[in-house]
């Protein structure tokens, strides 16, 4: 006899994938609106960088409570795969920069670097 009860696996593993990832693209896809926002005349690319993943993160987040309610498997994978993929897509672009600036910043100060003082 198959179990009437749907099954969590879906929605519990976007919502782990969407902690993990939001813990480092929100803020930097934050940041990078923010610069947007306040730099004056080159807003559209670190706009254009961030908001994704700024409305990328909501829409997933109706998409778990959606995938919890969904009556069969088959469709809360659906929800939860597309959720997943909105968040990974959206997430990478912002990370990848924010990341290579601060390793950046970081050779400068490293011997050998621009701003190294020995």
């Amino acid at each position: 006899m198959e179990d009437a009860r749907p099954s969590r696996l879906p929605s519990t593993l976007l919502f782990i994938a969407m902690c993990l990832l939001g813990i480092c693209a929100l803020p930097s896809a934050a940041l990078f609106v923010l610069t947007g926002t306040v730099g004056g005349s080159d807003l559209a690319p670190s706009l254009a960088i961030g908001a994704p993943a700024l409305i990328a993160y909501p829409v997933a987040v109706w998409l778990w409570l959606r995938a919890r309610r969904q009556p069969t498997v088959g469709r809360a994978w659906l929800l939860a795969g597309l959720g997943l993929v909105l968040i990974v897509g959206s997430s990478v672009p912002p990370v990848t920069i924010f990341g290579g600036l601060i390793v950046e910043e970081r050779r400068e100060s490293q011997p050998g670097g621009r701003g190294y003082r020995g």
